[in-house]
């Protein structure tokens, strides 16, 4: 068999588990939308479609060794989280501190505003690109973090608070729009997309909404042409379809990196590249003046794409292939433990989200979801999801005039919290 056909087979045989482990997990939650969709929406294109397309007009360009190991580690992944997920059961656990049902909607323009205020410098600095917004992402990839992730990430929890809140639906509507306005001025296709996410897992998990295989496959069939059209408004696609394709299967490049860094064999880093992904990726450079521009993937695209990292402009991401640059062939394991951890956390918070539908649970779930409410591209940031989650429940009970502490045993429906003091 050659290169080419084993690559299709090693593409092909992941793709079958993940789309079986999809219908598995729809099946258990009753629903073809659910915790898995954002980041099986973009899984699907990005690591299967598009490479398929890829090798069709360019042949491969990866060992079989990297194309086996990359697959065959997203297939286990997959595995993983549906299996600690659906194995979890109805497990719970406490959160400490107060929380109360108020302030949601104040809470939600206050982050709107100051997500707007913070972000205004920036467009007055690169007010020349503000109808090429796609400009200003590519300017301010370094030194502007602050200004740009925090925005988004404001405007991500203005959404979530509004949905929550007892403000008519039109306040709502434009509260959302506004804040999609917002991220679309930070040039970024994937921040817009993520609104859309928090509204479809909103439907399910919190109005109880069960959503069909056939109703889930338009909603695809709909994103994905809102995709499309955001690639055409910016991005170069060519002349023709077949142009654009070709442009198109370019972009979705993480498995090709990632195979990049396997068949280097570039020096193990034994978990410094995860390690700073997780942690500098966070701090300011206002206070860490002597924050190195090559840290965690970034390393990586200095080693690889030099002349992308020299401009400053952005560079591919790797992947898997950060990790295998990590722990090597090892990494498989410890991307499956991730995977599963990740997995009962979803399935924790989608458990308490059930009993108190308090929008601090339900964005728990929709970072555990991979809907990337910190949109700083690299890590995975727990500690600061968890740590926005206590804010938003402090933040309900200022000024409530009920507030609950939780059980140390058992969680109870909002009504059976025990009463704490205001």
């Amino acid at each position: 068999m050659n290169p080419i056909s084993l690559a299709v087979l090693a593409i092909s045989v992941s793709l079958l588990i993940a789309v079986l482990a999809y219908l598995s997990l729809s099946k258990h939650e009753g629903s073809s939308i659910n915790i898995l969709t954002p980041s099986f929406l973009t899984a699907i294109p990005a690591f299967y479609l598009l490479p398929l397309v890829y090798l069709d007009l360019f042949g491969t360009q990866g060992s079989t060794y990297a194309h086996l190991w990359v697959y065959m580690t997203l297939a286990v992944e997959t595995l993983a989280f549906v299996f600690a997920y659906t194995r979890t059961g109805n497990s719970l656990v406490r959160l400490p501190g107060l929380s109360s049902y108020s302030n949601f909607g104040f809470v939600s323009l206050v982050c709107l505003g100051a997500g707007t205020l913070l972000y205004l410098p920036v467009l007055v600095e690169f007010s020349e690109f503000l109808f090429d917004p796609r400009q200003i992402y590519t300017q301010t990839r370094t030194g502007f973090g602050t200004q740009s992730f925090t925005s988004s990430t404001l405007a991500y929890i203005a959404v979530i608070l509004i949905l929550f809140s007892k403000r008519s639906r039109i306040i709502k509507i434009a509260t959302i729009f506004v804040a999609i306005g917002l991220l679309s001025l930070h040039g970024s296709k994937a921040q817009i997309v993520s609104v859309l996410m928090i509204l479809l897992l909103y439907y399910t998990y919190v109005l109880g909404r069960k959503i069909s295989l056939a109703r889930a496959v338009f909603v695809y069939a709909s994103l994905g042409a809102l995709v499309l059209v955001l690639f055409a408004a910016t991005m170069s696609l060519g002349e023709d379809a077949a142009d654009a394709l070709e442009a198109i299967s370019e972009y979705a490049d993480y498995t090709r990196n990632a195979m990049l860094v396997i068949d280097s064999h570039y020096p193990l880093q034994y978990g410094r590249l995860t390690i700073e992904s997780n942690t500098l990726a966070v701090v300011p450079r206002q206070l860490m003046p002597g924050k190195p521009k090559n840290f965690g993937p970034f390393a990586l695209a200095e080693e690889f794409f030099p002349e992308w990292f020299d401009k400053d402009t952005g560079s591919p991401a790797f992947g898997v292939g950060l990790q295998y640059a990590d722990f090597g062939a090892l990494s498989i394991l410890y991307l499956a433990l991730m995977a599963a951890l990740k997995g009962w956390l979803a399935r924790i918070f989608v458990n308490r989200l059930k009993f108190t539908k308090h929008p601090a649970d339900f964005f728990m779930v929709v970072f555990l979801a991979d809907v990337a409410v910190f949109p700083v591209g690299v890590g995975w940031l727990l500690p600061e999801a968890l740590l926005v989650a206590v804010l938003l429940r402090y933040a309900s009970s200022i000024g409530a005039g009920k507030v609950y502490r939780e059980r140390e045993a058992v969680l109870a429906p909002p009504q059976m919290l025990r009463p704490g003091r205001v």
